[in-house]
């Protein structure tokens, strides 16, 4: 294997294998929160959902870089079959959506507005969250299925027998935009809604009547830093996507290897801000790395 191959498959590596482990942590801890019978919050119940989306996602990428890594061909027909790239675009559809209604829930719990219909969202948001997650996954699974149609498609060579794999980089342009255009603008409405409720309030802390404390102001500028960490992270997985796929015809695998690089970075790093943002998950990581470097520290003293 070339050095430069090599050099790119181990930082994909690295950032999966972070990845595997954040989203595997946010998992496993709210697991064991129901486990011992604690009331599970919908936020949590909705981060834990994603956790579980971007280790099917990181896992599918890794079978792809590890591949490459041994010397087998990468994207390979006989390898990777058809219903994988479905899979892929239903699980970008399906983190678009849920980091959607992520922060739609923050939108109605953070911000105080006076329209009627706000207030009564405002209310049932939180027994809505089970019925939003599964109205999104059956959105994002309808949304994919044009994949397995007219986007990816097996040829045969004439004459030779062997088979090849064409996209169709339009349609899956065009059903890549469509599937993320309205999860994406309510992702969008969503934020705007809290960065003019901080304006707003930001305006009238020293006002005696404004009912806005310091700490509501770092509450909204937490949940702003995570949005937009969000959407910055997901164009950057929605172009590196798109790249990579206009490429599958190319002899050179080094560009496709670049490309996931920014795929994997999507799932893996914006889990760093899930947790820092998650008041419990970053106590909870706090205490697990400090018990954690105890006992090397144990091990390590004579």
């Amino acid at each position: 294997m070339l050095p430069k191959i090599l050099a790119i498959c181990s930082i994909s590596s690295i950032i999966i294998g972070i990845g595997l482990l954040l989203n595997g942590f946010i998992v496993i801890t709210n697991l064991f929160w129901w486990m011992k019978g604690q009331t599970v919050q919908p936020i949590n119940v909705l981060i834990t959902g994603l956790g579980l989306v971007r280790i099917i996602l990181l896992s599918i990428i890794a079978k792809e870089v590890y591949f490459t890594m041994f010397g087998l061909p990468l994207f390979h027909v006989d390898s990777h079959p058809q219903y994988i790239d479905t899979l892929l675009v239903c699980l970008m559809f399906c983190n678009l959506w849920w980091g959607s209604v992520l922060c739609v829930f923050y939108c109605m719990k953070i911000t105080n507005y006076s329209n009627r219909i706000f207030m009564r969202l405002k209310m049932k948001i939180s027994k809505m969250v089970h019925w939003l997650l599964l109205i999104s996954l059956a959105i994002s699974v309808l949304s994919s299925l044009p994949c397995t149609w007219v986007i990816f498609a097996i040829r045969v060579v004439n004459g030779t027998g062997s088979r090849s794999m064409e996209v169709n980089i339009v349609h899956l342009f065009i059903t890549v935009f469509a599937g993320s255009i309205i999860p994406f603008t309510l992702f969008c409405a969503a934020i705007y809604l809290i960065i003019v409720s901080l304006l707003r309030h930001t305006r009238n802390m020293n006002s005696r009547d404004s009912g806005f404390s310091h700490s509501q102001r770092e509450v909204h500028l937490s949940v702003i830093r995570n949005m937009i960490s969000f959407i910055l992270f997901y164009v950057m997985f929605f172009v590196a996507y798109i790249l990579f796929c206009s490429t599958l015809n190319l002899k050179s695998d080094t560009f496709r290897l670049i490309c996931f690089i920014f795929i994997c970075a999507y799932p893996s790093l914006h889990s760093i801000a899930l947790i820092v943002g998650n008041k419990e998950l970053k106590t909870f990581f706090c205490v697990v790395l400090s018990c954690t470097w105890l006992g090397n520290s144990k091990r390590q003293s004579p």
